[in-house]
């Protein structure tokens, strides 16, 4: 997911830039879509559905028109963004089912076709990535709550 953040929104049809992925909404094991902001000035966050990306890119995202942007509404507020605001899974300790604790989440790696979640990135901190590097955690079901994420394996 952070390989996409910071990426222009650019449509095939014209390739009118329409804004840059500022994170990715999940609900339960899927990834939905991301939150965009638009370069109008004033102008409200946008949602881009996963099933609406044509193609991405080191460089870009391309999807076919802007029609395909939606407005972020109260729907989509009760997603769980994956890096901004406060109830962001980055960051949050991740538990297994057994009660281990697994790490902190630090991404999330998604098949972009269908959004479904192939692995969460957990860090033990900068020493640990540093000697070990970080770990990526397969697991099935991820349930979000205030101040953690339990992760069954």
């Amino acid at each position: 997911m952070q390989a996409l953040i910071g990426l222009p929104i650019i449509t095939t049809a014209d390739g009118e830039e329409l804004g840059h992925v500022i994170d990715g909404l999940m609900d339960g094991n899927t990834v939905v879509g991301l939150l965009v902001k638009p370069h109008r000035l004033l102008a409200h966050h946008l949602f881009l559905p996963v099933e609406q990306i044509a193609q991405s890119g080191s460089s870009a995202v391309m999807v076919k028109n802007s029609t395909v942007l939606q407005a972020y509404s109260d729907r989509h507020k009760q997603l769980y963004p994956i890096c901004t605001s406060r109830k962001k899974l980055k960051g949050k300790p991740v538990l297994s089912d057994e009660g281990e604790l697994l790490g902190l989440a630090e991404d999330v790696y998604f098949e972009m076709e269908l959004g479904t979640i192939i692995g969460y990135e957990v860090t033990d901190g900068w020493l640990a990535d540093l000697k070990e590097g970080r770990q990526v955690i397969k697991g099935h079901d991820l349930i979000i709550k205030k101040e953690r994420a339990i992760l069954s394996l």
